[in-house]
């Protein structure tokens, strides 16, 4: 397999979780097969399928986190990078929480939807906040946001192919866990779109759109201030406007995580006061209750890559039924056990394990480990195969 096809993939064995075992929006239909050398070990390489949510192509289906596990919480911050958004990545590395930031190239005037207020509208996204190596080396992933923050539904398909493509080949380069991955600005996706998208080879595999669980409106709390209670809610801001105070926003979300119970939450580390340090104040005031109430920190997928063989992988002998790692980072032993269809592993709260899930379907090997191969601090799945070990990396 190319180094395309890997991603391709990987990146369908992500959307499988979340969608049911359906692939949805712009993954296309196909099989994919393990290397010709490696004929002996198919079930390695082949044991995800893609197979269309629907018989039609065209779908618009959004992936969330309804089926994530109670106490499980994917934490993505949208529309970075701000001036803060490292200091919010530093402080939530330092608490041990791994987060996805769906991000931005640049703010154009009169083309990006919602630009924000303040100064410096147009002087962040990555382009001008060049952070995109830091959150990954502090262990976040990246996620695509559109290079220009486009509202997807309003423009031309080819219009939507340009804003995913640019952005991704940009992505690409600092992506080390094959997981590719978007959200569309507003959550603003067409079948349409999803159709231009799909017709595209240099986003073969990107999965998406995600959508989100839980959402409490930070980007417009940070601007304004809808409140019973304005006097004890509210706050002037700096430049004389009203917005709700960060720790109101904190509490508002996190009565929402606990009425769902698991999810992906929508958060902002560029708010529509474009500059400011809200997210910071928001992030501090959440992240402490959700670890104090046990939460768990994982990516948007709860999935291994489809396995494939990777030289210089060194595992110590493991013929447990039972394996211990660390698949989130968080500094906690997590478990994977053997099941009929493949591993089922729990994430660790400090009060226990989270309930099991499914991450890797139709493995079948004598041995297995769980070893970081690729040094982001998590835990990947590696199996005995052949001469070699084969090896999916944890999302």
């Amino acid at each position: 397999m190319t180094r395309t096809s890997h991603k391709r993939v990987a990146a369908l064995a992500a959307a499988s979780f979340l969608a049911g075992g359906a692939v949805v929006a712009l993954v296309q239909r196909g099989h994919a097969s393990g290397p010709a050398s490696h004929a002996s070990i198919p079930e390695l390489t082949s044991a995800v399928v893609a197979r269309p949510q629907t018989t039609d192509a065209r779908d618009a289906t959004q992936l969330d986190g309804h089926a994530f596990p109670d106490g499980v919480l994917a934490l993505t911050w949208d529309d970075g990078p701000d001036v803060n958004t490292l200091a919010l990545a530093e402080y939530l590395a330092r608490e041990k929480v791994t987060a996805t930031f769906f991000v931005v190239n640049e703010w154009v005037a009169n083309l990006s939807s919602d630009p924000g207020t303040g100064r410096g509208v147009y002087e962040t996204g990555y382009q001008d906040v060049p952070v995109l190596d830091d959150l990954v080396k502090l262990g976040h992933r990246l996620g695509n946001h559109t290079l220009n923050h486009v509202l997807l539904d309003r423009v031309a398909p080819a219009f939507v192919d340009a804003e995913l493509s640019a952005n991704q080949e940009k992505l690409d380069p600092f992506v080390t866990n094959e997981l590719r991955m978007f959200r569309a600005p507003g959550g603003a996706w067409t079948a349409e779109a999803a159709e231009a998208v799909a017709r595209d080879p240099k986003l073969a595999g990107v999965v998406g759109p995600f959508r989100w669980d839980v959402d409490r409106k930070d980007w417009e709390n940070a601007v304004g201030c809808r409140s019973d209670h304005p006097k004890t809610e509210c706050e002037k801001t700096r430049r004389g406007g009203m917005r709700v105070k960060a720790r109101v926003t904190a509490e508002r979300y996190l009565a929402s995580i606990e009425e769902a119970k698991h999810g992906i939450v929508l958060l902002h580390d560029r708010v529509g006061d474009v500059g400011s340090d809200y997210a910071m104040q928001v992030a501090r005031a959440l992240v402490p209750q959700l670890k104090a109430r046990g939460y768990v920190f994982a990516a948007p997928v709860l999935e291994f890559s489809p396995l494939r063989m990777r030289s210089g992988v060194a595992c110590a002998s493991a013929d447990a039924e039972v394996l211990s790692g660390d698949l989130n980072g968080d500094g906690l032993l997590d478990e994977c056990r053997r099941v009929s269809d493949g591993f089922a592993c729990a994430l660790a709260t400090g009060r226990g394990l989270a309930a099991a899930t499914v991450w890797a379907r139709g493995i079948s090997a004598s041995r297995a480990w769980l070893a970081d191969v690729n040094g982001d601090g998590r835990s990947d799945l590696c199996v005995e195969a052949g001469t070699g070990v084969a090896c999916g990396l944890a999302p």
